[in-house]
């Protein structure tokens, strides 16, 4: 633990220059973009801190409440974004892997500038992808020495590997170890196979009691398009941030022709859209649905569901 300690002090330390590339890299475990700098509270000093467990647990179901429309998102640990600004110890930065129309570069908001590095990340020939809802790095390949906790979804280069572990490469060019059942393999040049519907649900299944998060995209929390963005893209597919744009795009499937993986939209009496399953079969979805309460299967008959229903969409053949 005093190990996992030291490297996220470090990676929190590692400074941001004025450099001319406006790429940066996600240095913490999950980054939460603000919607505007100054807005955490005392609770939220793990978020911070870049402790995603110890926040998510220290909070109320009504101090998680207040987070709606204070947050915009999250960041994965390594993911690259683009700086946009900076104000004081904070930066706007836009996430070019989760596409919003709100902006081109990707979707927008403030992070504390020491949880970005501007070191760019080694690269490999192949990549580890976390499959599970967090995955802990190790000191050495016998797993011992706890470093830090990451996401499902958090792609590594992988260095080298055997039936127990994945050797990694961090973003301060170190080697960590994963869990070898913990990870996907890809190869970095071939192209990401397409995923069946099943694959997709079963993957949204492994998410199952986790508390809803607004603007969550990981292991840790998820809020609704949160959780259907994040399946698809540790996947390989890559789908708008948000349930509106979601259902902007994707073919059109009608309630009688849905199938496993289809994303399922719901709109309420202003006719927005405002929820986003995913469907997986039997009449079912599994969901985020709100604040205080866990990621569920839920059937499309029940109701609010069943007479807000708006439609489905398919992303994958």
């Amino acid at each position: 633990m005093l190990a996992a300690v030291m490297l996220a002090a470090a990676a929190l330390a590692w400074p941001v220059s004025a450099a001319a590339s406006s790429s940066r890299w996600i240095a913490v475990s999950v980054a939460t973009l603000w919607v505007k700098p100054g807005l955490a509270r005392p609770v939220d000093a793990p978020a911070v801190a870049a402790d995603p467990r110890a926040w998510v647990a220290g909070m109320t179901t009504a101090q998680k409440r207040w987070l709606v429309g204070k947050l915009e998102t999250q960041a994965l640990y390594g993911t690259r974004v683009i700086l946009l600004a900076t104000s004081g110890a904070w930066s706007k930065v836009a996430v070019p892997g989760q596409p919003t129309p709100r902006d081109s570069r990707g979707y927008p908001g403030w992070v504390p500038t020491r949880q970005l590095s501007s070191v760019r990340p080694v690269t490999g020939h192949s990549v580890a992808v976390i499959r599970r809802p967090t995955a802990w790095t190790w000191q050495t390949p016998s797993l011992t020495g706890r470093v830090i906790e990451l996401s499902y979804g958090t792609r590594l280069p992988a260095l080298a590997w055997t039936t127990s572990s994945v050797q990694v490469a961090t973003l301060d060019g170190r080697s960590a170890y994963l869990k070898r059942a913990a990870v996907m393999l890809r190869s970095r040049a071939a192209p990401w196979p397409k995923p069946s519907g099943a694959q997709l649900a079963a993957e949204a299944r492994r998410f199952l009691g986790l508390q809803y998060l607004w603007a969550g995209t990981s292991g840790f929390g998820c809020d609704c398009s949160g959780l259907t963005c994040l399946v698809y893209q540790a996947l390989g597919v890559t789908i708008p941030r948000d349930a509106t744009p979601q259902f902007a795009e994707g073919a059109k499937v009608v309630r009688t022709a849905l199938r496993a993986g289809d994303l399922v939209f719901f709109r309420g009496a202003s006719g927005q859209i405002h929820h986003v399953g995913m469907y997986v079969g039997g009449g079912r979805m599994i969901h985020s649905p709100a604040t205080g309460l866990p990621v569920s299967v839920t059937p499309l008959s029940a109701e609010p569901y069943s007479s807000e229903f708006a439609g489905g969409r398919r992303y994958v053949p």
